[in-house]
């Protein structure tokens, strides 16, 4: 494996039984790399994950990348000069112009970095598709996932960030400068006292429902005095990333402060959700990422969806939210590549009929 650590390796069934041709995906994520063998009816053949280092020169970045996806295709046991396309999906925007980076917020050194040309060159020809993670995600969950059958959706990427990637009438929505469904920048609070958003401007939705947005608001609560269970975990020193787990955790045995942090995010995503279905009508809306609160089927999960389910049919037009699905996503980590090896089937398709 040379520089790379492996993280994971899973082959799930024989090659011989897979639905040809084979897809590879792989999802860049700044501290790993995961690479997906996927067959044309988006079954995991097989799947590695090994580490990665972000902070490096990105055309080492790419070798590492090209590194992985050689041992996953040696291990699996397949032809690499069989696979039509390798999906690429990567946690920011390209420029579809320049096929450069803009730049990433968690991945400076990456802007204006070429990753479709220096992918292909590492990999020795032109089989790549570009997508962002949010996209590639929501891809996935529209074909085998929680939205299969559905013609549009958008899945919501709860993090670091706020993500959102959309897929109406079997497309991605990738727009002109290829900044299509940055839904984390929604406007929901315009008074000159809102939160400023990491972008630099005020009243974004991910300076107020984000992972560190949900750590901030927490400790505020708790310095003006708020009586918490929390007080005993949280303080200044405490890593804001850890926040989100701890309110989660202390809502789950009835925290009463830890409960109303839940549901005023919940609240604000809802927020958030009227203006993105009252602009494109999606049949669907998937809440995914690393802030869930627990998820489907927890206790404190549900009821974060159901506070967001209530603030859209409050605030939403009733003729359309009548009609209108709010779930979690079904996928988890897999969805990345899994949609970035869609994607890239999408796009092989389109130049075979071509």
């Amino acid at each position: 494996m040379g520089s790379l650590l492996l993280l994971e390796e899973a082959i799930h069934f024989s090659v011989s039984d897979a639905v040809s041709p084979l897809f590879i995906g792989v999802h860049y994520g700044g501290r790993y790399v995961k690479v997906g063998i996927v067959d044309s009816e988006g079954q995991t053949i097989s799947y590695f994950a090994s580490t990665a280092c972000s902070e490096q020169n990105p055309k080492l970045e790419m070798k590492r990348v090209a590194e992985l996806i050689d041992y996953a295709v040696k291990k699996t046991g397949i032809d690499f000069g069989l696979v039509p396309r390798v999906g690429f999906c990567f946690p920011g925007s390209m420029s579809p112009q320049t096929e450069r980076l803009y730049r990433p917020s968690n991945l400076p050194n990456w802007c204006d970095f070429p990753v479709v040309s220096e992918l292909n060159e590492v990999l020795g020809c032109e089989v790549t598709v570009f997508c962002n993670d949010a996209n590639a995600a929501a891809f996935a969950e529209y074909w085998i996932g929680a939205a299969q059958g559905m013609q549009s959706l958008a899945l919501i990427f709860l993090g670091n960030g706020i993500g959102c990637g959309m897929v109406i009438d079997g497309d991605e929505v990738i727009g002109a400068n290829g900044f299509g469904g940055e839904f984390g920048h929604v406007i929901i609070d315009s008074s000159p006292f809102a939160r400023w958003c990491s972008c630099m401007k005020q009243g974004h939705l991910e300076a107020y429902a984000s992972s560190p947005a949900v750590a901030r608001r927490t400790r505020e609560l708790l310095e003006v005095g708020r009586g918490s269970s929390l007080a005993d975990r949280v303080n200044e020193h405490t890593p804001l990333n850890e926040i989100p787990r701890m309110v989660y955790e202390e809502a789950d045995k009835g925290d009463k402060l830890a409960i109303q942090i839940v549901c005023d995010t919940a609240k604000y995503i809802g927020l958030g959700i009227v203006t993105l279905i009252q602009t494109v009508d999606p049949a669907c809306v998937l809440i995914g990422g690393e802030m869930m609160f627990g998820g489907k089927g927890s206790n404190i999960g549900e009821m974060f969806l159901n506070e967001i389910r209530n603030e859209v049919n409050n605030r939403g037009m009733s003729d359309l939210t009548k009609f209108f699905k709010i779930d979690f996503a079904k996928l988890g980590s897999y969805a990345c590549y899994i949609g970035a090896a869609g994607l890239a089937r999408e796009e092989s398709l389109l130049f075979a009929v071509d």
